[in-house]
């Protein structure tokens, strides 16, 4: 069985988005205005709920894989002014929200290094949020942390204003890893703010780990894999890591040489989809794994998970809002994105705009696959009774075009169709995006165009 997994893994190792939208940000457009989504939030009803998510840019050392918006600095004071235009962004979108639509889910902050803010500052943020929106009882208020640069102050701050859920950054334990990523993390720091965090009363976290970063090995990934299964994390993320140094420069810093052959980075691949397995993770969707008991993996069974720009999401229902400099909303059906450059972010909130320079107005076609796209990546599967009903359409007319690209799919017994359902196979579970990129009517376009490849692969 390992020998067939590994050789479908290598067979439809292609190019493809990661579907953390549809349609995909490279077909986004800049005709798309602040104006456009002033009229998305007017439109919220009462009945439906928000996910807030908060980007925080600033980290005091670059990763040399990362592929995030962030600023580099080890000048704590820059928090403040930062802080300050959050703030008013905050209040000027609130201002185009019915006051009848202010629910709030979810709350997530996310980076670059969140806990670069002191903490006097986060405890100022969480007080705007509940000042203008109201959280729900259940609200998950989720932080993503450097277990390096996390202090225990803020880590009690955490604690005292409610936040439930954490997501450290791990990686790769080997520090010839580390040092060729220029992320210096030791297993006994991660260790250390475990354990305090667990001390001060949390009990959900999310550890997100890469495999194809240079340096890395089978050994050395077995003892990564082999200590992350002892703090027993919730949930996991496992990363493919996307090597684009014509978009991300800094990755020119190690050679293409240190990375790990395509047959190589298909074993980390395999190795922690085993580990985890065997150690009492469900794989939920493409890259994350859960416990069985976890939130995230009922979610699945019940078909209320989600997925979104951080990942897989038990909050299906919520509308996605995003504050600070590059950040993406989700709102009414359409997608918008703020300025990627923080100096044009600062100014258009200091001007007391919204800071939207692109996103996409989906039509009925994009909603249905969308939709589509969504259930596939979530659950693998779609009830094609329930779809075709809602949509008022037939499946195999709609997507005649489309259905006999699925035929190698069906062939290597990683998908089956009959007349109610449509869905991934147990082995096709490892191949979501290959399923939905079918269905993707832009990608070939996208792909066309670019002189340089747009996708990561999908393994």
């Amino acid at each position: 069985m390992r020998d067939e997994i590994f050789q479908l893994l290598k067979k439809y190792d292609v190019p493809a988005p990661r579907y953390t939208s549809y349609p995909t940000v490279p077909a986004w457009t800049t005709e798309v205005n602040s104006h456009d989504y002033q009229k998305s939030l007017a439109s919220l009803n009462s009945n439906e709920k928000l996910s807030l998510y908060f980007h925080l840019p600033f980290c005091e050392k670059l990763c040399h894989f990362c592929g995030c918006m962030q600023v580099i600095t080890s000048d704590h004071s820059r928090s403040k002014p930062y802080l300050e235009i959050l703030l008013r962004e905050l209040e000027r979108v609130v201002s185009f929200i019915p006051s009848h639509s202010r629910e709030v889910s979810q709350v997530h902050l996310g980076g670059g290094t969140p806990n670069f803010l002191q903490p006097h500052e986060l405890e100022e943020l969480i007080t705007s949020i509940r000042k203008n929106f109201h959280l729900s009882d259940n609200a998950e208020l989720a932080i993503e942390m450097h277990p390096r640069t996390s202090t225990v102050p803020f880590c009690e701050k955490l604690s005292e204003l409610g936040f439930n859920r954490i997501s450290l950054g791990v990686q790769d334990f080997d520090p010839k890893v580390q040092t060729l990523i220029n992320r210096f993390q030791t297993h006994e720091m991660t260790v250390e703010m475990v354990l305090l965090l667990r001390k001060l009363g949390f009990r959900s976290f999310n550890f997100d780990l890469i495999y194809g970063l240079p340096g890395q090995t089978i050994d050395g990934w077995r003892d990564t894999l082999k200590r992350v299964i002892e703090l027993r994390p919730n949930r996991l993320a496992v990363y493919s890591y996307a090597h684009v140094p014509w978009i991300k420069p800094v990755q020119r810093s190690f050679k293409d040489s240190d990375l790990p052959a395509p047959e190589m980075k298909l074993e980390l691949f395999h190795l922690a989809y085993e580990t985890f397995l065997e150690h009492g993770y469900r794989h939920i969707g493409m890259d994350h794994f859960a416990l069985h008991e976890d939130e995230l993996s009922r979610a699945l069974d019940s078909g209320t998970i989600h997925r979104n720009f951080m990942g897989y999401s038990t909050r299906a229902d919520a509308h996605q809002i995003g504050f600070g400099v590059s950040s993406i909303s989700y709102v009414g059906g359409n997608y918008f994105q703020n300025k990627k450059e923080l100096p044009s972010y600062e100014s258009a909130i200091q001007k007391n705009e919204l800071a939207t320079f692109r996103g996409f107005l989906l039509s009925q076609d994009d909603a249905i696959r969308r939709e589509l796209i969504t259930q596939i990546m979530c659950r693998g599967k779609v009830d094609l009774e329930i779809f075709q009903k809602n949509w008022k359409l037939d499946f195999k007319n709609y997507f005649a075009k489309e259905l006999p690209e699925l035929e190698s799919l069906l062939m290597d017994g990683l998908l089956n169709i009959n007349e109610n359902s449509f869905g991934a196979t147990e082995t096709g579970f490892l191949f979501l995006r290959n399923i939905a990129a079918v269905f993707d009517q832009y990608l070939n376009e996208i792909q066309n165009k670019a002189q340089t490849p747009t996708f990561s692969k999908t393994v």
